[in-house]
Parts: C-alpha cells; sequence; structure tokens
C-alpha cells in the first residue's frame, strides 16, 4: 500500500508535468501563429505560456519578436487608412501599435498627426447638419416682411456727383433700384459731392445720409422715406420688431446680460423651457443681437481626463511584553481577608499561610505579536467634461458622522429637544479637476486633491479626521501626462505599561512590560493626462468685427452690418451679389408715384471718372 507521502509526491510531479504541457501547448500555439502571419494572435499565446512559466525563455523571445511583427502591421494598416482619409480606424490601429511597441517614433508621429487632423476636422463646419440647425441657421438672414431692401442692384462704376442736390441724389437712387421714395415734410435740399461707384444700393443710401445727416426708413414695400436725423424724428419714425432667438449651447441668463451692455437691449425676456429669448427692440438692434448671438451660441471645448490613481497603505505592528488582565483598574491591586472572631493583635502574630486569603489577583501573561500588513488601490478613471465645468472622482468610502441640533418640544418653547442626525463624509482620495483648454492645444487644470483618513475618535467617540489638501494650477500640453506625487503620511505611536519598578530596570526592564509599537505609511501618486477631444468651433464670421452704428439722442442706430467691403469688381467678371439689407422700421407716411426707370426733367449732374 502506498504511503501517504509517497502520494503527495506523485501529485506534486503530475501537477509540475500538467504546467509544463500547458506552456509547450502555448509556446506552439505562439510558433504556429507567427509562420501563419497571426502576429497578434501569437502574442496572446506567448503571453499566456509567460503566465505559466515566467523563466521560460523562448515563450520570453518569442513574445518580443510577436510584439515587434504585429506592431509594425498595426502601423502599415494605420498608414493605408490615414491615407485614404479614415482618421478614426487609423487611430485605433496605431494607439494599438504603440501599446505594442512604444518606443518606435515613426509610430507615435503618425499617431500625434492624426490626432491632430482630427481635432481639425472638429473645429470645421459640419456636414450634414440637422434639420433644425439648418432652419435657425437660414433664419438669421430672414428680414421683417415687406421690409427688405432689392439685393440684386449694383450701381455703375463711372456713378459719382459734384454740387447736385441731395432730393435729385435720392431720386437717382430709387430710379436705379426701381423703388418709391418718400420726402418728410421738414427734409432740406443741400449741396453734395459723392462717389458711389460700384456700390451696393444699400451702401449708396448709407453713405448718402450719412453725408447729408439724415437717414431712411422703408416704410412700405419697395418704399424709402427719407427723414432729417435729429432725436425728435427718430422718435416718430422708430418702429419695433419681436424676434425669438432659440439658444443651442450658451446660457440664457448670460446672453441677456450681455445684450444688455453691448447692444444696450432692454426689453427682453428669457423662455427657460425651449432655452429661448425674446427681443423687441428696433429693427436695427436685433440684427446687432442676431449677430452676437450667433457669435457667442457655440459648443464648450471638452476634454477628457486620464486619471490613474496609486494608493498604498502600509501597517505594521509589533506587541511584544508581559500583559496584566484585570477586570478592575489597570495596575496591582488586591485584598487580604483573614477570619475577625475576636481577633486581637496579639492573634495576628500566629497566623499561619492557611489563614489568609488574597483576591482580586490580576492575571499575568506574555504576548508576542507581529504584523505587516500592506493595501494598494488602483484605479484608472477616465473623465469627461466641458470647460469651465468640474469634474468630480472619489475613491474610498462615506462614514457617517453624528450631527445633533435642539429643537423646541412645543411652538414657542426652549429649544431643549435633542435631534440627531448624519452628514455622510467622504473618506479617501477626493479628486475635483476643473479644465481650461488655450487655443494653442494646451489645457490649464485647476485641480484640487483632497486625501482624508479617520485618525483616531474624539469626545463621545466621534471621529475625528486628518486631511492632506492640495490646490493648484497647472498647464499642460494635449497628450502630456503630469506625475504628482509626495502626499506621504507617516504615522507612529508607541505605548509601554509595565509592572512598577520591574519595568524600569536597565536592558531586562522591556521583559516585565507590554510594548506596542505601530507604524502606518500612506503614500498616493497621481498622473493626469488631459486630451482635447472638442475645440471651440469658430467661423472667419464670428472673428470679424461689424458695425452696430452711431447712437443718436434716442439710442438708435442708422448703420447696419457690411457682410462685404465696398470694392470694384474685377475686370470681366459681374459684380457680386450683395446680402440682403437688415430690417428698417416703417412709417405712415403715404409713398409717392413710382419714377419710371428714363432720366427726368433736370436730372442731377453726374461726372464721368
Amino acid at each position: 500500500m502506498a504511503h501517504p507521502s509517497n502520494r503527495l509526491v506523485l501529485l506534486l510531479l503530475l501537477a509540475v508535468a500538467l504546467a509544463g504541457c500547458a506552456t509547450t501547448g502555448a509556446v506552439r500555439a505562439g510558433q504556429q501563429a507567427e509562420l501563419g502571419q497571426d502576429f497578434d494572435r501569437a502574442v496572446i499565446e506567448y503571453t499566456r505560456a509567460l503566465q505559466a512559466d515566467p523563466d521560460n525563455r523562448d515563450a520570453r523571445q518569442g513574445l518580443e519578436r510577436a510584439r515587434l511583427h504585429a506592431a509594425q502591421d498595426h502601423y502599415t494598416r494605420g498608414r493605408r487608412h490615414h491615407g485614404a482619409g479614415r482618421l478614426e480606424e487609423a487611430l485605433v490601429e496605431l494607439q494599438t501599435a504603440t501599446e505594442l511597441n512604444p518606443g518606435e517614433p515613426n509610430i507615435r508621429e503618425l499617431l500625434d498627426k492624426v490626432r491632430g487632423e482630427l481635432r481639425t476636422k472638429v473645429a470645421v463646419a459640419r456636414e450634414g447638419k440637422t434639420e433644425l440647425e439648418t432652419l435657425i441657421e437660414r433664419s438669421r438672414t430672414l428680414q421683417p416682411p415687406g421690409l427688405d431692401l432689392p439685393s440684386d442692384v449694383r450701381l455703375p462704376g463711372s456713378l459719382s456727383f459734384r454740387d447736385a442736390g441731395s432730393r435729385d441724389v435720392y431720386a437717382a437712387l430709387a430710379r436705379f433700384a426701381n423703388v418709391n421714395i418718400v420726402f418728410d415734410p421738414q427734409f432740406r435740399d443741400q449741396p453734395v459731392t459723392i462717389d458711389l461707384r460700384n456700390a451696393t444700393f444699400e451702401e449708396a443710401l448709407s453713405s448718402l445720409s450719412a453725408a447729408t445727416r439724415n437717414f431712411y426708413r422703408v416704410t412700405a414695400q419697395r418704399t424709402i422715406t427719407v427723414v432729417p436725423d435729429t432725436p425728435a424724428k427718430r422718435t416718430e419714425y422708430e418702429e419695433e420688431i419681436v424676434r425669438t432667438f432659440y439658444l443651442s449651447n450658451a446660457d440664457v441668463k448670460e446672453t441677456l446680460d450681455l445684450l444688455r451692455i453691448v447692444i444696450d437691449n432692454r426689453r427682453l425676456a428669457p423662455i427657460t423651457a425651449t432655452n429661448a429669448l425674446s427681443i423687441k427692440d428696433t429693427p436695427e438692434r436685433v440684427a446687432a443681437a442676431g449677430r452676437l448671438i450667433t457669435a457667442i451660441d457655440k459648443a464648450r471645448p471638452e476634454v477628457i481626463i486620464d486619471v490613474e490613481l496609486l494608493e498604498i497603505d502600509r501597517t505594521r505592528l509589533r506587541e511584544y511584553g508581559l500583559q496584566l488582565a484585570s477586570s478592575g483598574a489597570p495596575g496591582l491591586s488586591g485584598a487580604a481577608d483573614v477570619n475577625r472572631d475576636d481577633l486581637t493583635l496579639r492573634d495576628v502574630r500566629s497566623l499561619s499561610q492557611s489563614d489568609v486569603f488574597m483576591t482580586n489577583l490580576p492575571a499575568l501573561f506574555y504576548r508576542l505579536l507581529k504584523s505587516d500588513s500592506t493595501t494598494r488601490t488602483l484605479a484608472n478613471p477616465q473623465l469627461r467634461t466641458s470647460e469651465g465645468m468640474t469634474a468630480a472622482a472619489r475613491f474610498g468610502e462615506r462614514v457617517p458622522v453624528p450631527v445633533t441640533t435642539f429643537a423646541p418640544i412645543a411652538t414657542g418653547g426652549v429649544a431643549q429637544q435633542p435631534i440627531t442626525s448624519f452628514n455622510y463624509e467622504n473618506i479617501g482620495v477626493n479628486i475635483d479637476i476643473t479644465p481650461r483648454t488655450h487655443h494653442d492645444d494646451e489645457v490649464s487644470l485647476a485641480l484640487k486633491i483632497l486625501v482624508s483618513s479617520i485618525s483616531g475618535t474624539g469626545f463621545g467617540g466621534l471621529p475625528t479626521f486628518g486631511n492632506r489638501e492640495i490646490s493648484t494650477v497647472i498647464r499642460l500640453r494635449d497628450g502630456e501626462t503630469n506625475l504628482l506625487a509626495g502626499l506621504i503620511r507617516d504615522d507612529e505611536r508607541n505605548v509601554s505599561a509595565g509592572i512598577p519598578g520591574l519595568s524600569d530596570l536597565p536592558i531586562v526592564g522591556r521583559l516585565f512590560a507590554h510594548n506596542r509599537r505601530e507604524t502606518q505609511e500612506t503614500d498616493i501618486v497621481l498622473t493626469l493626462t488631459p486630451r482635447i477631444i472638442r475645440v471651440l468651433e469658430l467661423s472667419q464670421e464670428d472673428l470679424r468685427p461689424f458695425r452696430v452704428g452711431r447712437g443718436t439722442g434716442t439710442g438708435g442706430l442708422i448703420d447696419l452690418p457690411l457682410e462685404t467691403p465696398v470694392a470694384p469688381p474685377a475686370q470681366g467678371q459681374p459684380a457680386p451679389a450683395p446680402p440682403p439689407a437688415p430690417p428698417a422700421a416703417p412709417s405712415p407716411v403715404a409713398p409717392i408715384q413710382p419714377p419710371t426707370p428714363a432720366p427726368a426733367p433736370g436730372p442731377p449732374q453726374a461726372v464721368q471718372p
């Protein structure tokens, strides 16, 4: 019959043989995958073999060889995707190649290039906009019905006037645009010299009105009224329109404050249900508000922050020495009792050992204890947040802390009834990050790190907390990793308790004392890597200033935004169509009969260049 020890040896040998077979099988599978050019599979098989046998030289060499070949394959596929414009697929292949071979500079260079192109792709105007986005964008240039000027009229390249009557110049412009023109009864004719070559009809009206200190209003369809520019006339001819702007990204309250300060809009109303606002004002102010809203209603940049947290806690305890176990207070205590029946001092001299009883003597035992525990916490979350928004991460536990308040028993009485509630405190590592992107692809991180722990107990058994807090702002490049370390905390406690006299003896005194030494070490290592995934989408029109006019006694705006500068067309090319004119308030002045396209008697003097 086999001995039990022999059985154990056989089982161990069988386990070793099976492990060796598993390792050999994984190595063979990796070699076959290499022969079939399936290097990803080879990496998996060789890794499995190394996990079973870390000292296997064939598996280690095969793994290094397979990683290089697999990285090259993924790099080649990434280049092909990049050349075909498939940037997302190229990014996945290149990231895999970087993980397999992180030391190859060509892979890293192409990966950075693809990431930059992806950010540029996000920044440009997107194709395939939703129907709602298209509708809102198209409505920005719409004018109130019947109050628009002809947008396809451009004056000849030889039109200029010298010492001509302003009434005649207005009439000539109206004939060019085939519109009616009405003059206010207080309009005064005055000589004017002006050059209107290659100007649009709207630009010509604005220039002529500014030169003659007049302003105009579209009072009916294809009818213009010219009025002297005085505060009284501004008030008389000023009409208002109402327009609702639907915001997609901007905050309604911030937009209201901005319009009140910059455009001086006063009659604004927010609509929180649809994140919109309605404006009632003159057409010029409403048009200026629309331009400003278009420039600020942009999606916030977004950042993904890779957080890697490593927390190591080590507690070492060493306890040795003589320990007293007594149900009473610490220290030696006892009582001697004898028979009290007619006991005299003479009788005390004759007491024997059997007549004396000792009670409540403490128990003595020797204690030897040594413990060493290490705890490691590893977390790798990805925090995605928008610019200016705080991303929070909490690693640890929530500890209830009682809070007692006093309330009156009856209404109006003295607050004497205690009411206990609980607040939960976050114990562990608390991280708050607020990002801000810059135009040079750098990210500023407003960082707040709080490391808290329970350090002991206080009055009434309530816990006391230990805190380590860091608040700082760091600026990193896109993809740059910042290492934060040094949050080390060492707590050491030494306790000694023993028999008086004996525990104070040199050298051997510790043998008659209870000694306890506890050391607790905590270290935290934190890495932060910001990655920009959305940039601020700006167009040239957003960066270009626009005119809101000049203020008058009533605060009116007489100039409208010019989309394009006045410039003569190139030789042999037609003049570009001007943008639609901004709206203007109508007036109750009755129109006159439209003039004929032919020159009227006594036309203004035109000077040829």
